[in-house]
């Protein structure tokens, strides 16, 4: 009852701290990455272009990508680190330069700042997984709200990140240090993982039933589930 009456911005800083309390009880809240290096060079391996829809938005939710993705190529993940979203980007607020522009919120296209982030996290998702990284934290939308006409991503590889509640956290469980990097375009964005040696591209299947639930398969075995409405 408490948590219903406090207002949004004490509910995102409590969120924040219980985070924080679950990282350092698990043994993780020591081991994101913060090296920043940009010497590692895409050689090849994993690389995913993906169509920017245009809308009214596109010019803002380009910002907010520009600034992200600024962001994420500064960091270097060394083997057995983890890669944080929200500790990488940081609060998508009008003082760090974000913007407003549309995400789903509840099901539903709402205006908000930084909004979008949402498909460079997929995007980043995605790529994790065709690298066969391990995924520590991940959520996929509540709701489907595209048609095969209109859907720029395999149902099932998405990632919805939410500041302070929902987060991207991937392990970095191969031997060697990578570095995500990406190509901004005015109607694709294109995401590579860069590392000294070329990596390994393995078989991803996203099955859809027709409960809307959809299992993802990595190289035949199962990844997980995501459920949508």
């Amino acid at each position: 009852m408490i948590k219903k009456l406090l207002p949004y911005y004490l509910k995102v800083e409590v969120s924040r701290l219980k985070n924080i309390l679950v990282d350092i009880a698990n043994g993780n809240y020591f081991k994101f990455a913060s090296t920043k290096n940009k010497r590692l060079k895409f050689i090849g391996g994993i690389e995913i272009i993906q169509e920017i829809k245009q809308t009214k938005t596109s010019s803002a939710k380009l910002e907010n990508f520009k600034i992200a993705i600024e962001r994420i190529e500064e960091i270097q993940i060394n083997p057995n680190e983890l890669f944080s979203f929200w500790k990488t980007v940081g609060r998508p607020s009008r003082r760090n330069g974000f913007v407003e522009s549309r995400s789903i919120v509840n099901g539903e296209i709402t205006p908000t700042i930084g909004g979008g982030l949402c498909q460079l996290s997929g995007l980043i998702y995605y790529a994790a997984i065709l690298a066969n990284l391990e995924i520590i934290e991940r959520y996929n939308h509540s709701k489907d709200i595209y048609t095969n006409e209109t859907r720029f991503t395999p149902l099932g590889s998405d990632a919805t990140v939410v500041y302070g509640f929902k987060d991207l956290k991937i392990n970095n469980n191969l031997k060697k240090p990578i570095r995500f990097s990406f190509i901004l375009k005015k109607n694709s964005l294109t995401i590579r993982i860069n590392s000294d040696e070329v990596l390994v591209k393995n078989t991803i299947e996203f099955i859809t039933n027709n409960k809307n639930e959809v299992t993802t398969y990595c190289n035949e075995k199962q990844l997980t589930v995501s459920y949508y409405k």
